[in-house]
Protein backbone atom coordinates (compact mmCIF):
# COMPACT_ATOMS: atom_id res chain seq x y z
CA UNK A 1 0.00 0.00 0.00
CA UNK A 2 2.78 2.12 0.31
CA UNK A 3 2.62 2.16 -3.58
CA UNK A 4 -0.45 3.93 -3.72
CA UNK A 5 0.42 7.54 -5.09
CA UNK A 6 0.65 10.05 -2.21
CA UNK A 7 0.48 7.70 0.61
CA UNK A 8 3.52 8.78 2.95
CA UNK A 9 3.49 5.97 5.61
CA UNK A 10 1.59 2.51 6.37
CA UNK A 11 0.82 1.51 9.63
CA UNK A 12 -0.73 -2.40 10.37
CA UNK A 13 -2.08 -3.30 13.41
CA UNK A 14 -3.07 -6.98 13.63
CA UNK A 15 -5.07 -8.92 16.51
CA UNK A 16 -7.15 -12.54 16.63
CA UNK A 17 -9.48 -12.09 13.27
CA UNK A 18 -8.82 -8.63 12.53
CA UNK A 19 -6.08 -6.93 10.94
CA UNK A 20 -5.78 -3.18 10.34
CA UNK A 21 -3.75 -0.59 7.61
CA UNK A 22 -3.72 2.78 8.45
CA UNK A 23 -2.35 4.69 5.30
CA UNK A 24 -1.27 8.05 5.73
CA UNK A 25 -1.13 10.53 2.72
CA UNK A 26 0.54 13.89 1.54
CA UNK A 27 -1.04 16.79 3.07
CA UNK A 28 -3.44 18.81 1.01
CA UNK A 29 -4.36 15.12 -0.90
CA UNK A 30 -8.08 15.11 -1.77
CA UNK A 31 -9.38 12.32 0.85
CA UNK A 32 -12.02 11.08 -1.97
CA UNK A 33 -8.88 10.79 -4.41
CA UNK A 34 -6.84 9.11 -2.22
CA UNK A 35 -9.98 6.91 -0.93
CA UNK A 36 -10.52 5.82 -4.61
CA UNK A 37 -6.51 4.55 -5.47
CA UNK A 38 -6.44 2.89 -2.37
CA UNK A 39 -9.69 1.10 -3.68
CA UNK A 40 -7.48 0.25 -6.73
CA UNK A 41 -4.62 -1.21 -4.81
CA UNK A 42 -6.68 -3.36 -2.43
CA UNK A 43 -8.56 -5.11 -5.49
CA UNK A 44 -5.58 -5.64 -7.00
CA UNK A 45 -4.17 -7.17 -4.31
CA UNK A 46 -7.32 -9.58 -3.12
CA UNK A 47 -5.35 -12.46 -5.68
CA UNK A 48 -2.87 -12.53 -3.15
CA UNK A 49 -4.52 -12.73 0.08
CA UNK A 50 -5.55 -15.88 2.12
CA UNK A 51 -9.13 -17.84 0.95
CA UNK A 52 -11.55 -15.91 2.83
CA UNK A 53 -10.25 -12.49 3.89
CA UNK A 54 -12.34 -10.22 2.48
CA UNK A 55 -10.83 -6.13 2.58
CA UNK A 56 -13.49 -3.03 3.22
CA UNK A 57 -12.36 0.73 3.54
CA UNK A 58 -12.82 2.02 7.04
CA UNK A 59 -14.56 5.47 7.60
CA UNK A 60 -12.72 8.42 6.80
CA UNK A 61 -10.29 9.48 9.40
CA UNK A 62 -7.65 12.53 9.40
CA UNK A 63 -5.40 14.40 11.97
CA UNK A 64 -8.06 17.02 12.31
CA UNK A 65 -10.76 14.11 13.79
CA UNK A 66 -8.98 14.00 16.81
CA UNK A 67 -11.35 14.73 19.58
CA UNK A 68 -10.47 12.80 22.47
CA UNK A 69 -7.87 12.31 24.52
CA UNK A 70 -7.72 10.13 27.76
CA UNK A 71 -4.45 8.77 29.98
CA UNK A 72 -4.70 5.59 32.01
CA UNK A 73 -3.14 6.19 35.87
CA UNK A 74 -2.67 3.52 38.20
CA UNK A 75 -2.86 5.44 41.54
CA UNK A 76 -2.86 2.44 43.41
CA UNK A 77 0.80 1.55 42.15
CA UNK A 78 -0.42 -1.78 41.61
CA UNK A 79 -0.33 -2.42 38.29
CA UNK A 80 2.93 -1.28 35.89
CA UNK A 81 3.23 0.22 32.62
CA UNK A 82 3.57 -3.28 30.80
CA UNK A 83 0.09 -3.88 32.33
CA UNK A 84 -1.45 -0.80 32.03
CA UNK A 85 -0.58 -1.01 27.56
CA UNK A 86 -2.00 -4.66 27.25
CA UNK A 87 -5.34 -2.91 29.07
CA UNK A 88 -5.31 -0.46 26.58
CA UNK A 89 -4.25 -2.63 23.40
CA UNK A 90 -6.57 -5.66 24.33
CA UNK A 91 -9.14 -4.11 25.99
CA UNK A 92 -10.21 -0.47 25.74
CA UNK A 93 -8.53 0.15 22.49
CA UNK A 94 -11.30 -2.64 21.17
CA UNK A 95 -13.96 -1.46 22.82
CA UNK A 96 -13.52 2.09 21.57
CA UNK A 97 -12.70 0.86 18.22
CA UNK A 98 -15.88 -0.56 17.79
CA UNK A 99 -18.13 2.55 18.59
CA UNK A 100 -19.89 3.62 15.03
CA UNK A 101 -18.15 6.46 14.11
CA UNK A 102 -14.89 5.78 15.46
CA UNK A 103 -12.26 5.94 12.77
CA UNK A 104 -8.91 4.63 14.87
CA UNK A 105 -7.87 4.71 18.08
CA UNK A 106 -4.29 5.90 18.29
CA UNK A 107 -2.14 4.68 21.26
CA UNK A 108 0.93 6.57 22.66
CA UNK A 109 3.47 5.96 24.85
CA UNK A 110 3.11 2.64 26.90
CA UNK A 111 5.21 -0.46 26.94
CA UNK A 112 5.77 -2.65 24.02
CA UNK A 113 5.43 -6.41 25.22
CA UNK A 114 8.64 -8.54 23.66
CA UNK A 115 10.22 -11.91 23.75
CA UNK A 116 13.34 -13.00 22.74
CA UNK A 117 14.94 -15.82 21.85
CA UNK A 118 18.64 -16.53 22.82
CA UNK A 119 19.71 -19.49 21.10
CA UNK A 120 22.71 -21.37 22.23
CA UNK A 121 24.94 -22.59 19.09
CA UNK A 122 26.21 -25.57 20.75
CA UNK A 123 23.10 -26.79 22.04
CA UNK A 124 21.44 -26.86 18.83
CA UNK A 125 24.35 -28.40 17.44
CA UNK A 126 23.88 -31.31 20.17
CA UNK A 127 20.05 -31.74 19.09
CA UNK A 128 21.09 -31.32 15.83
CA UNK A 129 18.89 -28.07 15.01
CA UNK A 130 19.85 -25.64 12.91
CA UNK A 131 18.89 -21.54 13.15
CA UNK A 132 16.28 -21.54 10.67
CA UNK A 133 14.52 -24.37 12.30
CA UNK A 134 14.33 -22.17 15.45
CA UNK A 135 13.07 -19.44 13.10
CA UNK A 136 9.98 -21.63 11.26
CA UNK A 137 9.26 -23.03 15.39
CA UNK A 138 8.96 -19.37 16.35
CA UNK A 139 6.95 -18.65 13.89
CA UNK A 140 4.52 -21.42 13.34
CA UNK A 141 3.66 -21.16 17.56
CA UNK A 142 3.04 -17.31 16.75
CA UNK A 143 0.63 -18.00 13.99
CA UNK A 144 -2.74 -18.14 15.86
CA UNK A 145 -2.00 -14.60 17.95
CA UNK A 146 -2.09 -10.93 16.86
CA UNK A 147 0.28 -9.41 14.61
CA UNK A 148 4.21 -9.20 15.48
CA UNK A 149 7.69 -9.26 14.32
CA UNK A 150 10.14 -11.79 14.25
CA UNK A 151 13.73 -10.22 13.80
CA UNK A 152 16.61 -12.96 12.80
CA UNK A 153 19.88 -11.51 13.79
CA UNK A 154 23.34 -13.39 13.96
CA UNK A 155 24.54 -13.42 17.38
CA UNK A 156 28.36 -14.25 18.49
CA UNK A 157 28.61 -17.52 20.53
CA UNK A 158 30.05 -16.44 24.03
CA UNK A 159 32.43 -18.56 23.47
CA UNK A 160 34.18 -20.42 20.51
CA UNK A 161 32.62 -23.71 19.59
CA UNK A 162 34.90 -26.94 19.73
Amino acid sequence: MLAVPGATDVRGYSFFGDSYLYILFEDGTDIYWARSRVLEYLSQAQSRLPAGVTPELGPDASGVGWVFQYVLTDRSGQHNLGELTSLQDWFLKQELQSVSGVAEVATVGGMVQAYQVVVQPERLLSYGLTLEQVQQAIQAANREVGGGIVEMAEAKPARPLP
